[in-house]
């Protein structure tokens, strides 16, 4: 047995359904749905993507210091060969040789 409705009620229901009302059930559906994908998809994403950022500042930062220590190491280095260098030349020890001139530089 089909079930039968009263045609006042249809006409009454009918307007509300395809009007009004179904914009509401759709924009519920579809804020549900983006609610869904920004936690479950678009906010883990953004965390892994800022924890790698993170981490290659990290690694950036140890590199840039290591880097740091050679440079200081090898500056110091080269001040003390200078400084023993300008000792030798102050006391007189240098003699000069056009010898060792590459052939560039003139004479």
């Amino acid at each position: 047995m089909i079930a039968q409705m009263d045609p006042a009620f249809v006409s009454q229901l009918v307007p509300v359904l395809a009007g009004p009302g179904a914009a509401v059930f759709v924009l519920v559906g579809v804020l549900y749905g983006a609610y869904k994908i920004t936690v479950q998809h678009a906010l883990p994403l953004a965390g892994s993507m800022g924890k790698r950022h993170l981490d290659q500042i990290d690694t950036l930062i140890a590199t840039q210091k290591a880097e740091s220590i050679a440079i200081t190491k090898t500056l110091s280095s080269i001040d003390r060969r200078l400084a023993r260098l300008e000792g030798i030349t102050d006391a007189g020890q240098f003699t000069h040789n056009p010898g060792a001139q590459s052939p560039d530089r003139g004479s």
